[in-house]
C-alpha cells in the first residue's frame, strides 16, 4: 500500500469520516492518484498538519460548546492569516506564476484570502489556518519562521515535547 492510499484510508475509516469536513484538501482525499505529485504532497502535508494540531494541541471548546483539542491560537491570527493568504490566495498564486515577485501588499485582490472563502467558519476556520502553517513549517521552515516566527514558536512548543510525536517528528 502506498503513503497515499494508508493516509487516505485513516481519514475514511467510519470513526474519522466527520473530522475536517469543510477542508477543501480532505475533500481532495479521495482523488489524491488523480493530482500531480506536488499538489498531493501539499495536500498530504496539510492533513498532517490537521492530525498535529489535534494531537498535540489542548482541550478547547468549539462554538458549538464541544471539546476538541488545538494549538492554542491566542495573538496569532495576523501572522497565521498572512501565511494562510501567502499561499492559498488564487490571485496572488496566479500573479506570481508571471512574476514571482508579487507581494500581497501590491494590490487588494492579494490580500485577506482566508478559509472563510473556502466555505470554513469559526473553529473550521482556525483548524485551515493551523494546518496550512503547519504545512509551511513542514515544507519550508525558514519561510515560516521568517514570516510568521511566533507561529512557528507556538507550534514548536506543542509538537516537539509531545511523547506521541516527537520520535518521529520535531520542529527546529
Amino acid at each position: 500500500m502506498s503513503i497515499f492510499e494508508d493516509f487516505e484510508v485513516q481519514f475514511f475509516f467510519a470513526k474519522n469520516k466527520q473530522l475536517f469536513v469543510r477542508c477543501p484538501c480532505r475533500r481532495a482525499l479521495a482523488h489524491l492518484h488523480e493530482f500531480d505529485e506536488a499538489s498531493a504532497h501539499h495536500m498530504l502535508c496539510h492533513m498532517l498538519g490537521h492530525l498535529l494540531d489535534i494531537k498535540t494541541g489542548q482541550p478547547t471548546l468549539n462554538e458549538s460548546n464541544e471539546t476538541i483539542s488545538a494549538i492554542n491560537q491566542d495573538d496569532l491570527e495576523d501572522e497565521l492569516r498572512y501565511v494562510y493568504n501567502d499561499l492559498q490566495n488564487p490571485q496572488l498564486k496566479a500573479a506570481r506564476r508571471v512574476d514571482g515577485n508579487v507581494d500581497p501588499g501590491d494590490g487588494p485582490e492579494f490580500r485577506d484570502f482566508g478559509p472563510e472563502q473556502q466555505d470554513c467558519y469559526g473553529a473550521d476556520a482556525r483548524a485551515e489556518l493551523m494546518a496550512e502553517a503547519i504545512r509551511a513549517y513542514l515544507l519550508d521552515p525558514n519561510y515560516l519562521k521568517t514570516v510568521a516566527p511566533n507561529v512557528a514558536a507556538r507550534i514548536r512548543a506543542a509538537v516537539n515535547p509531545n511523547p506521541e510525536v516527537n520520535r518521529i517528528l520535531q520542529f527546529n
